[in-house]
């Protein structure tokens, strides 16, 4: 099973895609489009950039973005609420359209299967991967997480 943690996948997900999993959760992720967010990545298509169960942190969309080479976070256009985390292969400002590619291009669902997605399907800018991973820190067990 290529999910984030083995009993975290989500109903019909697609092995082939790498989401996240929001760890901020009730009163708190409403402040999710105006803080950075932590967020563990699902899936192999970003190997070996973000593995499977990386973590990361994720900014709000500021004016400018994305730019060419970027880790972005992306609404499915077909599963709303589905995000996936995918690096910028093109951008068209003019017509408002993002092309997004995964880096293991083998085992990745991107713009070559769904074509451009409207830049108004950008959720977030991935900044940086956080290092030694947070559970051993935290004290949480990865498991559990959800």
């Amino acid at each position: 099973m290529n999910s984030l943690i083995r009993n975290f996948a989500r109903p019909g997900s697609d092995p082939g895609q790498t989401y996240h999993q929001p760890v901020l959760s009730g009163k708190l992720a409403r402040l999710q489009g105006l803080l950075p967010q932590l967020a563990m990545v699902a899936g192999g298509s970003m190997e070996p950039s973000l593995p499977d169960g990386a973590w990361v942190v994720a900014r709000p969309v500021r004016s400018g973005d994305p730019k060419l080479g970027q880790v972005v976070v992306v609404e499915h256009p077909y599963r709303p609420g589905f995000e996936l985390i995918k690096r910028v292969s093109a951008v068209s400002r003019e017509r408002g359209l993002l092309w997004i590619a995964g880096d293991n291009r083998l085992q990745s669902t991107d713009s070559e299967e769904f074509g451009a997605l409207p830049l108004l399907r950008l959720r977030a800018v991935v900044v940086m991967r956080i290092r030694p991973w947070p559970w051993l820190w935290l004290g949480a067990d990865s498991r559990h997480l959800g």
